[in-house]
């Protein structure tokens, strides 16, 4: 018998993991399928390396193969151990080659899809390149164009998660060199498609809770049944999520997490602006070259041909970052310094990093009557601050209100039908920070209302705003007296005044720290907080998830931040051309929505002078949300329409 055996039967378990790395990771794009073929030389080999006998082998071609930072970042070490990663292989690399055979029926294509989705937020370069080898852009593209309008209702496309996750990959695919490729047909096919999404802002919900609430979760005696505002032809207003509403329990590195699917109308408005930004506006050669030739006519246009050339010149609907498959090559020296210096721990300058804040939110907003457990940070301080610059839609008041009392698709909805116009606009903002003990200002709204949080002031009630010293005073009545809370102005790298022997969270953690630490639920595998923990949110507290390889240690830095309020104005020059306005705005703590009211300042504000937007910064990069009117009853359907802006780079004069 050993005559017969195979000389394999000799090499040394660890010299044959090494032969089998190498074959599995060349090449390192698509599953390993040449492994299959040095698992079947023999049944020693076999035995020794296959995937239910090696762990640690196939947790290196995972890390070979896919990214891992992001895993560690929010789920601590031990979602990463070799058995774990093991099972995660197997998982993402039947999702490619699923994605790749380009099946669009299957049952589980929504768990598919959100496959997808959860590679892209997990990407630091590799997911990327394999979801690219997998052909997802034209998975998700087909998709759309074959099964969007599928099993319609009164003709609209329905809001479901599946419809979400397709617009969502395919938007997350989408970059530069595509659209490029896009011919018009293509483009306004596209536009058609995702249009309904894009305009119907009463239909289709922007929001992981409706925006007339800033304090949040509800009280649990709130039924849910009893606190809808309005039945319209297309349902209630506001929506609010059922209990029934579908949330899917996904296991993810051994981890049993809820999954909240964003809204299907930020994916669907950043491809239609998207594509809407490819037409540069028309430049008339009547206009003025710019502002001081002008002037020099002594005459005052509407615009000048600098203003449309600047509009022009940046996208609103930023794409997703680009990303390379070693993404620490792409450092420069300064970040290596820092990653050097021990930040490679928590992957903090990892492409994914710009996901972790929407990560939070599609994990742990999943019902505005709970507060997950040891949620982490749905919004990251100073990220508003600064110059944007972005797009609106507009559509005609009578045409969109109109659309509110009939169920049924028209046919001639279009870009047309309500008539829709696209303004520019932009806003300088600065971000400060109620820094405990201080006490926040409280919501704004009516006291006879528990639905009104005073949305359309940006949840602040009137105020009167008062700035000097890096400090802002908001004074506002509470029950008939003037009260007044301070912010300070917050300032890219200078720490904030936050003290631990004044601030009284952190008074509150010492007395209980001798209380037990947090515990593991064992139905769900959700950490949890100890019960004194649940006061720390309202303190900023963060959530850092890393330690050694033993143990994970889940860390809250208290920022001593209670509420961010945002000031802002348009720049002189840009209210020259698209109107002088001022902004105050706030965040919404629970899932991280913005709201700002914009106040126009113009002498003649041509019926826009009072707006208020609302919506998210997803993967620290871009805002999508919807503007709403001014309504004599907030709880009445505002007349609405969708923005995308993002951040202007601005450079500094040595």
């Amino acid at each position: 018998m050993q005559t017969n055996a195979s000389p394999l039967t000799r090499v040394p378990t660890e010299v044959l993991e090494r032969i089998a790395l190498q074959v599995a990771l060349s090449p390192a794009l698509g599953p390993p399928v040449h492994l299959i073929a040095l698992l079947c030389t023999c049944r020693h080999v076999y035995n020794t390396i296959s995937h239910g006998r090696s762990s640690d082998l196939y947790a290196k071609i995972f890390c070979g193969m896919f990214d891992v930072g992001a895993a560690r970042r929010r789920f601590g070490t031990l979602a990463i151990r070799s058995r774990f990663l093991a099972s995660q292989l197997k998982s993402y690399c039947v999702a490619l080659k699923r994605i790749r055979r380009g099946d669009l029926n299957p049952p589980d294509i929504e768990d598919l899809l959100r496959t997808v989705f959860i590679l892209l937020t997990e990407n630091d370069g590799k997911n990327r390149a394999q979801l690219e080898w997998a052909n997802a852009y034209q998975f998700a593209n087909n998709f759309v164009h074959q099964h969007l309008w599928q099993d319609t209702i009164n003709g609209w496309p329905r809001d479901t998660p599946l419809h979400s996750l397709a617009l969502w990959v395919l938007w997350c695919m989408t970059d530069a060199n595509r659209l490029a490729l896009e011919t018009p047909d293509e483009r306004n096919n596209l536009i058609r498609l995702v249009l309904p999404y894009v305009v119907m802002s009463f239909k289709y919900s922007s929001f992981f809770a409706p925006d007339n609430h800033l304090v949040l979760p509800l009280p649990d005696e709130w039924e849910r049944d009893d606190i809808v505002s309005l039945e319209t032809a297309h349902g209630q207003y506001p929506v609010f999520p059922s209990r029934n509403d579908p949330i899917a329990l996904v296991n993810h590195f051994d981890r049993n997490i809820r999954f909240r699917t964003p809204p299907v109308t930020a994916a669907a408005r950043l491809l239609y602006f998207s594509r809407r930004e490819m037409i540069p506006l028309d430049i008339p050669s009547v206009l003025p070259v710019d502002w001081p030739a002008a002037l020099a006519q002594g005459i005052h246009p509407p615009q000048t041909q600098a203003d449309i050339i600047e509009v022009n010149s940046h996208a609103g609907a930023q794409f997703v970052p680009p990303s390379h498959w070693d993404w620490k090559s792409t450092l420069t020296p300064e970040q290596r310094l820092l990653e050097e210096d021990g930040a490679w721990r928590r992957n903090l300058l990892a492409p994914s990093v710009a996901w972790d804040n929407d990560w939070e939110r599609f994990t742990m907003c999943w019902d505005p009557w709970a507060d997950a457990d040891l949620k982490g940070t749905v919004y990251t301080f100073g990220s508003m601050d600064g110059l944007w610059q972005g797009r609106m839609l507009i559509p005609d008041h009578a045409g969109y209100l109109g659309l509110v009392a009939d169920p049924n698709y028209p046919e001639q909805f279009g870009e047309s039908s309500p008539f829709v116009s696209t303004w520019p606009f932009f806003m300088r903002l600065k971000e400060h920070h109620c820094i405990n003990p201080q006490e926040p200002v409280p919501p704004g709204g009516t006291d006879d209302d528990l639905l009104d949080d005073g949305v359309r002031n940006a949840w602040f009630p009137t105020v009167d705003l008062f700035q000097s010293g890096g400090r802002v005073t908001v004074s506002y009545r509470d029950g008939g007296e003037v009260q007044r809370s301070e912010y300070e102005t917050y300032n890219e790298g200078e720490p904030n005044s936050h003290n631990e022997d004044t601030c009284l969270t952190c008074q509150y953690r010492r007395e209980h720290e001798e209380q037990p630490p947090m515990v593991v639920d064992a139905e769900d595998s959700l950490p949890r907080h100890s019960d004194y923990e649940d006061d720390f949110a309202e303190a900023g507290l963060g959530r850092s998830s890393y330690g050694d390889d033993d143990e994970d240690t889940y860390e809250a830095d208290c920022t001593g931040i209670r509420d961010i309020m945002f000031t802002g104005a348009t720049d002189p020059y840009h209210s020259m051309a698209w109107g002088r306005f001022t902004f105050l705005g706030r965040v919404r703590q629970w899932d991280g929505l913005l709201a700002l009211v914009r106040v126009s300042t113009d002498p003649t504000p041509w019926g826009r002078s009072k707006w208020v937007f609302r919506g998210y910064l997803h993967y620290g990069k871009v805002l999508v949300g919807s503007w709403r009117g001014m309504t004599a009853d907030a709880r009445s359907i505002p007349w609405e329409g969708p923005f995308v802006a993002s951040k202007r780079v601005e450079t500094v004069a040595s």
